[in-house]
């Protein structure tokens, strides 16, 4: 994934630019919509800053982007896995995409879509095999089905779990990988 860091097919520029424009704001310039437009332009992407610089937020409105262009594109809605490095950031991200959802001017279809959102632990992502802390269920030959992959608190992952992460996610696949940089 890292090598093939490649742009990502079949984004409609149009359909990007309003949606970029209605979700985002922000005075130029709005680094939150610099983020979102690089998430959909790119396979892989960090979303990085402190606490309470709207990365969570920004992920939301990622997820909005990513719908609409399935929408424009005639694609499947992309199938998202939202994870954290422990149960307790993952309640945190899940909380925080459900809110932002409630609060954004969105269509039903889409609020609907974002509140059924759910994370989950990456050791729970990746399946982890019973009696071993390093292996997973998926793996470079069984990988994640998902589209997206989101990873908050990305700080807090190993490297060697980042090592695993990175072998599950498929090379067609989305990975954002969000945290705080000084952390």
């Amino acid at each position: 994934l890292l090598a093939r860091n490649e742009p990502a097919g079949g984004v409609d520029a149009a359909v990007l630019t309003g949606g970029l424009e209605r979700l985002f704001d922000g005075d130029e310039p709005d680094l939150q919509r610099f983020a979102a437009a690089t998430c959909l332009l790119r396979r892989l992407a960090v979303v990085g800053g402190g606490p309470g610089t709207g990365k969570t937020t920004t992920v939301t409105r990622i997820l909005v982007l990513l719908d609409e262009q399935a929408d424009a594109t005639g694609a499947p809605t992309p199938l998202v896995a939202l994870a954290a490095p422990t149960g307790k950031a993952a309640v945190r991200l899940e909380e925080a995409v459900h809110e932002e959802a409630s609060a954004l001017e969105l269509s039903e279809r889409e609020r609907t879509r974002l509140l059924e959102t759910r994370a989950s632990t990456l050791h729970r992502l990746l399946g982890r095999r019973a009696g071993s802390a390093s292996r997973f269920r998926h793996d470079h030959r069984n990988q994640l089905a998902h589209d997206v992959v989101v990873v908050d608190e990305t700080s807090m992952v190993s490297l060697s779990m980042t090592a695993r992460l990175l072998e599950a996610v498929r090379g067609d696949a989305r990975l954002i990988l969000v945290g705080d940089p000084k952390q």
